[in-house]
């Protein structure tokens, strides 16, 4: 099994070699392609418009400037028609293979030398034209001046003919198939009178058809109608380019067929986005960050800070001052035990136990987010101890927080795990929004939750609970803080130091208290779970997020 799979990765990748080459070979020819094409146009472009503005100012010349231009057009021609020769002796374009740059130089030629005949042309139809409105004996004498020129053509064309006929019968072998040599004398002559005898029949044939129009100029008798404009056939034109698109075209279809073609274009395609959406990703954040802390979070700190319940009493305290990992709790004949079944680790069987379905009736939403329902009643007819502990959680320790009458504690009851309270009268708690604070805005808590004394709350705490008076203004981390009292003065203050924050290491903001009087609560290290990663997590923060609005 393991060879097969090693053949198959060999032969995977060699088929991926060829493929690549194919497409590099393929991408680099097209490119080369595309550029002569678009380069080829300009220039033809380029010509045409210089040959019609030629043409138009010609439209009113005398005979001698038409007749001056026509020669000069023939002389040029003759020019590129020599240079085309050379271009040919390198070989024609074969059906699907590469263009070299002597062909499609040849192709440029033959677009130039066709613009230079169609200028000709039109330039001898204004000639014959102006001279059709001559004299009949002008016109008679120009007919025969052509018809010399074209007796003239004939016989020198004549000539060649005879003179290369010769030089092929006394040199038949090297005339034709050069086999004194590529390139010997002999064959280069030949070659050259072929090549004139070419040149003179072309001549001859233009000199016959001008003096077909003479002709038919000196015999009319009805004037002839306007001309139209000069204008060269752009079909004629890419004729001659054809071989070059026509091999463009059969690139592409290759392209289109490689498999790495494939997968490049709709890389390419979706590459712009891609690399929005990556520097997105990148810097979105960082530039996000950096306006929270050294905008909103400065702003914030400038802003007075929220008192919930000025007039109430700053009081709390930690039963024994400080937590364990389990608390004993005595309930007497007067109060009754609320307590989350996790946590109760043992129990006197002399007291009445029983299902209270939520924390407090007036919030039934907040009791169910918080996980308050459900709760363990417990009632005694005479003191009895109960052991509570976070039977599901090594690192929690158990706090029992002493709230006195007329103190209030605002905290989020999601760290609540029990409460002590008199029978028949529930620990009172009260709502509080503050939606114009902008402390409230920036922590996402909107909505506050006071629990009024008298009343024992049991909390947990990740490796212990403490609780420290505000005094003159004391600060916290924000993941680390249960409750504090309703009198103080609850404000954020932003973290030391900017790469902390944006390096995850510390959040951006930090609860501050100040007041007199008055305690705040706090765990000695957020949960172990506030560190987890991945996609649970993500859903956690976000459920933690909506929860914290309602103050939960």
């Amino acid at each position: 099994m393991g060879f097969v799979l090693i053949c198959a990765v060999l032969l995977f990748g060699k088929w991926a070699w060829a493929e690549w080459q194919a497409h590099q070979s393929t991408q680099a020819e097209l490119a080369q392609l595309t550029a002569v094409d678009k380069h080829i146009a300009r220039e033809l472009n380029t010509l045409t418009s210089e040959s019609q503005d030629r043409v138009a100012k010609f439209a009113s010349a005398s005979l001698d400037a038409l007749t001056a231009r026509i020669n000069a057009i023939d002389q040029e021609t003759r020019s590129k028609q020599l240079d085309r020769q050379k271009a040919s002796a390198i070989g024609p374009v074969l059906k699907g293979q590469p263009i070299v740059a002597h062909q499609w130089d040849g192709m440029r030629l033959d677009a130039e030398i066709y613009l230079l005949n169609a200028e000709r042309q039109h330039l001898e139809e204004l000639r014959l034209r102006l001279q059709a409105t001559q004299s009949a004996q002008a016109r008679r004498a120009e007919l025969e001046r052509l018809r010399l020129v074209h007796q003239g053509l004939y016989t020198q064309w004549q000539a060649a003919k005879r003179e290369r006929e010769a030089m092929e019968q006394a040199h038949p072998v090297a005339c034709r198939l050069g086999i004194s040599g590529i390139g010997s004398a002999e064959y280069q002559q030949c070659e050259q009178l072929r090549g004139l005898q070419a040149q003179l029949q072309a001549e001859n044939r233009r000199a016959a058809e001008d003096y077909q129009r003479q002709n038919a100029l000196a015999q009319a008798i009805q004037p002839l109608p306007p001309l139209a404009a000069f204008a060269p056939r752009q079909g004629n034109i890419d004729a001659l380019l054809a071989p070059l698109r026509d091999r463009k075209a059969s690139l592409q279809d290759q392209r289109a067929g490689n498999w790495f073609s494939r997968l490049s274009q709709p890389l390419q395609d979706v590459l712009p986005t891609a690399l929005f959406i990556l520097l997105s990703a990148i810097f979105a954040p960082l530039g996000i960050k950096a306006l929270f802390y050294f905008v909103l979070a400065p702003l914030a700190a400038r802003r007075p800070p929220v008192r919930l319940l000025p007039d109430s009493l700053g009081e709390v305290a930690l039963e024994s001052h400080l937590s364990a990992v389990s608390r004993e709790v005595t309930v007497d004949a007067a109060h009754e035990l609320l307590l989350h079944p996790d946590f109760l680790q043992s129990a006197s069987i002399a007291g009445q136990t029983d299902t209270c379905w939520l924390l407090n009736r007036r919030f039934p939403l907040t009791s169910l987010a918080s996980g308050m329902v459900a709760l363990t009643r417990i009632r005694t007819t005479a003191p009895a101890t109960y052991v509570v502990s976070a039977t599901q959680d090594a690192h929690s320790e158990i706090g029992v927080l002493v709230l006195p009458t007329g103190a209030a504690l605002v905290m989020q009851p999601h760290n609540l795990v029990g409460v002590l309270q008199q029978r028949g009268e529930p620990v009172r708690i009260t709502s509080h929004w503050r939606l114009g604070s902008l402390h409230a805005w920036l922590t996402l808590q909107l909505r506050y939750l006071a629990f009024h004394g008298p009343a024992q709350l049991i909390v947990q705490g990740c490796r212990g609970v403490r609780v420290e008076p505000a005094a003159t203004g004391r600060s916290v981390s924000q993941a680390a803080t249960i409750a504090f009292n309703a009198n103080l003065g609850y404000s954020t203050r932003r973290c030391e130091t900017f790469i902390a924050y944006v390096r995850g290491k510390q959040a951006l903001l930090n609860d501050s208290f100040q007041g007199d009087k008055g305690f705040y609560v706090y765990e000695e290290m957020p949960h172990s779970s506030q560190r987890d990663r991945g996609p649970a997590r993500w859903l956690q923060g976000l459920a933690d997020s909506v929860l914290k609005v309602f103050g939960i």
